[in-house]
């Protein structure tokens, strides 16, 4: 129940009892063992008028619990675990501002009770013990025994088929036959494995006992909610632990497990994703470089840009060009002979 269904259970029950002096339904004598925090509990209920059964009505809690917190009678009370929420949502109905504190308190004060009490149960030594063929020989002759007395006085099955009663036959045929929706599959977000038969103990990150039993081989169980939580195994490498998409191995085999933490499987996987996007990136950033230097190189060289010819740069071309196949032709020029003066 939530703190506002609380509040307006409380609000309905002191309406109904409006006008009186008292709402306390139980007597005179109210739970006068309370101690410790529980002590705190109690003086807060008494000054709102509240009695035991109806804040166990509000809380949907039996009313030997609700003296049982109060009193700090923890034989009373389930595990730490779920007793320590009952104390949060004790004191958030009771509108305490300090309901943090509280839950500590408790737990301080509850925490050595629990350990003692799993202490006792682990090393109680078990008074008999009896070989495992004399058991099963056992079953199975009380077995035989059981099943053929039922056959030896169980009657013949007669087949007699009461036609239906008419009511019920009409609103049959009257109820629509839609289609059959399949359940939604909720996977959890971290889970603890069991590869073999081993007892384990489950604690959540503030401590508080979660589970404490035999996990069959491939038996899982959820362990979303309970924060970076804690396991203890009589042995290692028998238990898996699984979340955000990674897994690991508890313990060394053959070695005891003693509150070995879960990592943090969230930050794992965040970074993780983050260092495969970096390498994505550099990937990609190292392919376009390639490509456009591969680009570059097969663009053609650019066109050279011509000089217009002008008349001082142009060369003269001679006058006329002997062809191939033109003879040479000698040009002899005329001799002229000196003529020597006549004689006088």
């Amino acid at each position: 129940m939530s703190p506002a269904e609380a509040a307006r259970t409380l609000d309905a029950a002191k309406a109904l009892h409006a006008g009186r002096a008292h709402l306390r339904l139980v007597g005179s004598v109210d739970n006068p063992d309370a101690d410790g925090p529980g002590a705190r509990l109690q003086a807060a209920r008494r000054d709102q008028e509240l009695s035991i059964h109806q804040v166990a009505a509000a809380l949907k809690l039996k009313p030997e619990q609700v003296a049982a917190i109060e009193s700090m009678q923890f034989q009373k009370l389930p595990g730490l675990g779920y007793a320590l929420g009952y104390v949060r949502a004790y004191g958030e109905l009771l509108g305490l501002v300090d309901c943090d504190g509280l839950v500590s308190e408790f737990r301080d004060a509850w925490e050595p009770v629990q350990r003692r009490r799993e202490s006792e149960i682990a090393t109680q030594p078990s008074k008999f013990v009896a070989p495992a063929g004399a058991v099963v020989a056992l079953a199975l002759l009380g077995w035989l025994i059981v099943w053929a007395s039922l056959h030896a006085l169980k009657p013949p099955p007669v087949d007699v088929v009461a036609p239906p009663d008419e009511k019920i036959k009409a609103w049959a045929e009257a109820q629509p036959k839609g289609p059959v929706h399949a359940t939604a599959d909720v996977q959890p977000l971290s889970t603890l494995k069991a590869l073999q038969d081993v007892r384990v103990t489950l604690r959540g990150e503030d401590g508080a006992l979660v589970t404490d039993r035999i996990l069959r081989k491939d038996e899982s169980i959820s362990t979303d909610g309970l924060g970076r939580w804690f396991v203890s195994a009589p042995f290692g490498g028998v238990l898996e632990a699984s979340g955000y998409g990674q897994t690991v191995i508890i313990g060394e085999a053959g070695i005891k497990v003693v509150n070995w933490r879960v990592p943090d499987f969230e930050a794992i996987a965040i970074a993780k994703a983050k260092a495969e996007a970096e390498a994505a990136a550099a990937v990609a950033a190292a392919e376009a470089a390639k490509l456009a230097a591969a680009q570059a190189k097969a663009q053609p060289a650019a066109t050279q840009s011509v000089v217009p010819a002008t008349p001082d740069t142009v060369s003269k071309a001679p006058a006329s060009v002997a062809p191939a196949n033109a003879m040479p032709v000698t040009v002899t020029a005329p001799v002229t002979q000196a003529t020597a003066p006549a004689p006088r």
